[in-house]
């Protein structure tokens, strides 16, 4: 993929902006990517369940098993998992910044020894949840401490859904942006 580099010693953090109508196959090609450079994906979940994004990525040939969540949306929509899987951490709600950072650390830490790479899916569903100063303080606080850890991190959002000034402050905070290409007329189905 144009633009991602996750092979090289030097970890990059990037916001990642897709159109809504490819919103989904952007997010299977990234991981798809990721799993490609033989990394570990701490996927940060404030958008889809886990349960039902293990399914897509199951039914489009990604190991789940390479893949830790942290789930904020299960249990504030009234879900609850029959057995707390292994892969997975959840949290109570998507606004709960604190309790997203702690998972955040713990996550980390227990990944320490193998090679990860954060993917937070999305910038757009966090912003539903809290205000856009804590908000940037939380990616702040993620990016500030993938940078101590040194692992790389992608941030996803839907290219029209931010605001000039959290764009601008995205792009002070991150090293690179990844633009998708348009897709063209026949590729909005998605």
């Amino acid at each position: 993929m144009e633009g991602l580099e996750l092979k090289n010693d030097e970890k990059q953090i990037y916001l990642a902006l897709s159109s809504s109508q490819q919103y989904r196959q952007n997010v299977l090609e990234l991981i798809r990517e990721i799993q490609s450079n033989g990394l570990v994906t701490i996927f940060i979940s404030v958008n889809q369940p886990t349960a039902f994004l293990a399914d897509i990525f199951w039914k489009n040939g990604i190991d789940v098993n390479r893949i830790f969540f942290i789930d904020a949306i299960t249990q504030y929509a009234g879900g609850a998992p029959k057995v707390q899987p292994d892969n997975c951490r959840f949290v109570n709600k998507p606004g709960d910044l604190t309790a997203m950072s702690i998972a955040v650390t713990d996550v980390l830490k227990k990944h320490s020894n193998q090679k990860t790479v954060i993917f937070l899916d999305s910038v757009n569903a966090m912003l539903i949840y809290s205000n856009s100063v804590d908000f940037t303080k939380f990616i702040h606080f993620v990016i500030s401490k993938l940078r101590i850890l040194n692992v790389s991190g992608i941030f996803l959002a839907v290219e029209k859904g931010l605001d000039p000034i959290l764009m601008s402050q995205f792009i002070a905070f991150t090293d690179q942006m990844i633009e998708f290409p348009e897709p063209l007329p026949h590729e909005t189905s998605g």
